[in-house]
């Protein structure tokens, strides 16, 4: 076929309200017949219309669907999806406050759901990348693991609750084996670790290393560089575990995606300490390439924790770093 002749369709951009009522539940809405997709659920939004911003536009959806007032709402993510007959860019907004009871003014049915309880199969393809930012954390800690590593309480207290730790493995290069399993088996077994922080542990796998599988049910997923990510030809663990890859490229990113990752460090954004003398990517670039994957994308590379809402802005989920909380 020509590509002249394969159908294209104008982006629809869609504003999206992920919200929470005071019990931590989320409220989501079911698609009336003869809509796109009907049947299915979805996070209540709608359409920007021309000239309109986003926040006005989610603030009209919302009061003209549900008959709430948003109070209170930050950034989750950016997302593009082409289905077979449209394509959106659904631009999605965390809504933690609003007055008023919500209810179904179109008809349709409403249902309150614990994030736990959101099944990816229920709703439309775009929204299931929407459900895997629900989950996953605002940011990603690193810390460098080698024969000297030691960990804290204050280090782990210094944590958000739901932050993942990523052992990262920085004893060898990328082609022989290293002493890495033996050193996570150690780290675990340190008084600071406890069974809540292995929940929270994302490992290193590499085509080099063996991993006890003992272990993998206590942590909370694995976690491969760009290297080992173009060795692997699936996804290495099993989908009740996190799955991520460190990612500098468009091409990267796609493979990522192809591989069933459930996110991606992206870096480096701007300088860093670590790199001296190389720049970064810059956000403008950063954008371009969160628009070109539904995964999840973690900034990564000069960053501090009140670099979140500027990262979130560029369609970032969250930020990754080692020097993001002090040991």
């Amino acid at each position: 076929m020509n590509p002249t002749d394969q159908p294209t369709h104008k982006r629809v951009h869609v504003a999206v309200g992920v919200i929470y009522g005071p019990d931590g539940r989320i409220l989501i809405a079911q698609r009336s017949a003869g809509q796109h997709l009907c049947g299915l659920w979805e996070f209540p939004g709608g359409k920007v219309e021309a000239g309109e911003s986003v926040n006005d536009a989610l603030a009209r959806e919302l009061q003209e669907e549900l008959g709430i007032t948003v109070l209170s709402q930050s950034s989750l993510c950016t997302i593009q999806h082409d289905y077979n007959d449209k394509s959106v860019l659904l631009d999605v907004w965390n809504v933690d406050r609003f007055a008023g009871t919500a209810r179904g003014k179109e008809g349709q049915p409403l249902r309150w759901l614990f994030p736990h309880e959101l099944r990816h199969q229920d709703f439309p393809d775009a929204n299931r990348a929407i459900i895997r930012s629900i989950v996953l954390p605002d940011f990603i800690a690193l810390l460098n693991i080698d024969s000297t590593t030691a960990i804290s309480d204050g280090y782990l207290q210094s944590l958000p609750d739901s932050c993942l730790l990523r052992l990262r493995n920085s004893t060898t290069g990328h082609v022989e084996p290293s002493n890495y399993p033996e050193l996570i088996s150690r780290f675990l077994q340190q008084p600071a670790v406890t069974s809540n922080t292995c929940r929270r542990l994302l490992i290193d796998v590499s085509s080099n290393d063996t991993i006890d599988p003992l272990l993998l049910p206590m942590l909370g997923g694995v976690h491969v560089n760009r290297h080992v990510l173009q060795t692997l030809e699936h996804r290495p663990v099993a989908d009740h575990l996190l799955f991520g890859a460190s990612c500098h490229t468009a091409e990267e990113l796609a493979l990522a995606k192809t591989l069933g990752a459930d996110y991606a460090l992206l870096s480096p954004v701007l300088p860093t300490n670590s790199h001296p003398g190389q720049a970064g990517m810059g956000w403008d670039r950063f954008k371009q390439l969160t628009q070109s994957t539904s995964l999840a994308v973690y900034a990564m590379g000069g960053l501090s924790q009140s670099d979140l809402p500027t990262a979130r802005q560029q369609g970032a989920r969250g930020i990754a770093g080692i020097r993001l909380f002090k040991r």
